[in-house]
């Protein structure tokens, strides 16, 4: 087995997206990803460990590999593996948690030896991003694409099968004692290095699920009676590195340079919010409103009647948002146009405006509607 350590040079800005995603700071973080013979652990063998972190210290970024140099050393990279985590809190890895966290637990059951991972937290961010598959209009959602998304570009040029036939030469020319063997081993460092650092940086997608992005600085104070629209420029860390463009019933979405541009239409006009319990209402058919039983009981019965599903509403007068399908909280009225609508519409009010954590929420249903 063979032990590579470096110093390199990466921006700091996923460090903040995952401490804001994580809503903590001062966590230990670890970008890890493996290198292997196959697919399967029962016929193929762990050959390359790729490990990056930020010293808090020497505030520099380091990276560590165990590479294997021959076909014994499987155990041995498992084993200093398993120590050198003891020192971090949080694993990040890019869809690590559907191969090689699983891979690397089945070669340590193998070996008998202990599971790495016991002790930390992982944060998987392919599966974390992924239900924004769609804002960003792209193929797939393989590292090498999402690194690009992220600004990255990769010097490596290697397919995980390319890495497989390169690690094959490099222990042919080993046994031969072919000098040029060093050439294939680099090769797949650099593979094995830009895969930890393109996770890294794609951890700067995670800013689109943080909560805590406020957007209340961002809202107009005041809205005209001729505003059709609230736009919203919502800062992003990292420059879009292609053009996207998002359209939906009642919202539109686009990247410019380092923002992206957000326009919600408004409803200005009569809408209805509808109770859910509709059998604890009457219906007022002359004022065209449900009222409770509580107090209900006191209205003449000729003006009342058992509310029913289809008329249990309030009627309220404004300027109204849309949002998305999911959006529920209890102490925000939802309000619709009629009962068959499935469009749902909050109330803009200085509450509204000034609600920064509703905003996020909203935010984060937006981006990944």
């Amino acid at each position: 087995m063979q032990i590579i350590d470096k110093t390199i040079t990466l921006p700091k800005d996923s460090l903040d997206a995952l401490d804001t995603f994580l809503r903590t700071s001062g966590e230990a973080y670890c970008i890890f990803d493996i290198e292997t013979t196959g697919l399967s652990p029962k016929v193929s063998s762990l050959y390359l460990i790729g490990a990056l972190w930020f010293h808090p210290e020497d505030r520099q970024f380091h990276t560590r590999q165990w590479f294997a140099d021959d076909y014994i050393s499987e155990e041995e990279i498992l084993t200093s593996f398993r120590t050198f985590l003891k020192d971090f809190t949080v694993l990040v890895h890019y869809n690590g948690s559907g191969f090689d966290i699983p891979y690397i637990e089945k070669k340590c059951r193998e070996h008998s030896l202990l599971s790495p991972f016991a002790a930390v937290k992982s944060l998987d961010i392919y599966r974390e991003i992924k239900p924004l598959k769609s804002l960003f209009d792209v193929p797939d959602l393989k590292l090498f694409t999402v690194e690009k998304l992220a600004g990255f570009l990769r010097k490596d040029v290697l397919t995980g099968k390319d890495c497989i036939d390169t690690y094959s030469r490099f222990m042919q020319k080993k046994y031969f004692r072919d000098e040029s063997k060093e050439l294939e081993k680099e090769k797949l460092l650099l593979h094995n290095l830009e895969d930890i650092m393109g996770t890294y940086i794609s951890a700067q997608l995670l800013f689109y699920k943080c909560s805590g992005v406020v957007l209340n600085s961002l809202i107009p104070d005041s809205i005209s009676e001729t505003d059709t629209s609230l736009n919203l420029s919502i800062p992003v860390p990292f420059s879009f590195p292609f053009p996207a463009k998002k359209e939906k019933d009642f919202f539109s979405s686009a990247f410019q340079e380092k923002e992206i541009l957000i326009t919600l239409a408004f409803y200005t006009g009569t809408l209805r919010h509808f109770f859910k319990n509709y059998k604890d209402y009457f219906y007022l058919p002359a004022e065209d409103t449900a009222i409770h039983k509580s107090v209900g009981s006191y209205v003449d019965r000729e003006f009342r009647e058992p509310a029913k599903a289809s008329n249990c509403y309030v009627k309220k007068d404004g300027i109204f948002l849309p949002v998305p399908p999911d959006f529920s909280r209890e102490n925000i009225p939802l309000f619709r146009l009629d009962y068959k609508s499935r469009q749902n519409y909050i109330l803009w009010d200085q509450k509204t405006k000034q609600d920064s954590s509703l905003w996020g929420e909203i935010l984060q249903l937006l981006l990944s509607d």
